[in-house]
């Protein structure tokens, strides 16, 4: 009898974890209009092991994924790629839909130019200094709006750089700069984001921090919960959010993290 309960209390923990699996399910779009033979779905836990297989069917993926949880999801094609998705809990982060797209891009050139200004972006915020004095103020508004310029000269040649085009690396740091641009250059990118966001053309989490930044410079309460700002003692606050009380719908809907854990990392 003694036996027949330890082989319970084992199986008992693994019965309950299947009973928290949850389909995790979403579009694949084609950039070009057609998908590719071979497609295949998996998702892991940022790296961990066990990778977990899902499976795709008629333009659709389908993972079974314990919840809670938060897992890196990618799908694959030879010759093909698509940006991972990050799902920080399946039983309440929407239906995450991918774009693939030709490995072959279109503009490679220029995708590697763009990845290049990202990663200066990224270098001079890497190395904040405890107390900006005025001259690194001076230093990040300058290369700022140096990459606004070049930005601005893309995108009056080719338009707003697009996933499919220039790969999502590429498209991401294309976002970073304008979100890191003057008022007016970024409310001017933020129609164009809009535009590539209806055929999925861009990260919607990146979309969302963007339009939070709009509505904050226009005085007006933003709905994903992104923006805060440090007064002069130090202190972050969040700026106003309309309808706080169902921000986590709206983050989730947009592939955003839970707002306690953002907040957290924000204020690191």
């Amino acid at each position: 009898m003694a036996c027949r309960s330890r082989i319970l209390f084992l199986l008992l923990p693994l019965l309950a974890t299947a009973a928290h699996a949850v389909e995790f399910s979403g579009l694949i779009r084609s950039a070009t209009g057609s998908l590719p033979a071979a497609l295949a779905v998996e998702a892991d836990q940022l790296g961990d092991k066990p990778v977990i297989t899902g499976s795709v069917d008629k333009g659709r993926y389908r993972v079974e994924l314990p919840s809670p949880g938060t897992y890196r999801l990618r799908l694959q094609a030879p010759g093909w790629e698509a940006e991972p998705k990050i799902v920080f809990d399946p039983a309440t982060t929407g239906a995450r839909d991918f774009l693939i797209y030709p490995a072959t891009l279109p503009e490679p050139e220029l995708a590697a130019e763009l990845i290049r200004l990202g990663e200066q972006d990224q270098e001079l915020r890497m190395n904040w200094p405890k107390k900006p004095d005025a001259a690194f103020w001076k230093r990040m508004e300058e290369e700022d709006r140096a990459r606004e310029a070049r930005l601005a000269q893309i995108i009056a040649e080719k338009g707003w750089p697009r996933i499919s085009q220039v790969g999502h690396k590429a498209a991401n740091s294309a976002w970073l700069i304008a979100q890191h641009g003057t008022e007016a250059f970024l409310k001017r990118c933020l129609v164009m984001m809009k535009a590539a966001a209806a055929d999925n053309e861009i990260t919607p989490r990146k979309l969302a921090l963007s339009i939070d930044r709009v509505l904050t410079y226009d005085k007006q309460k933003q709905i994903y919960g992104s923006q805060f700002q440090t007064n002069e003692d130090g202190k972050t606050f969040l700026l106003p959010v309309e309808d706080i009380e169902h921000i986590e719908e709206r983050r989730a809907g947009m592939g955003m993290e839970p707002f306690a854990e953002y907040r957290k990392n924000f204020e690191k």
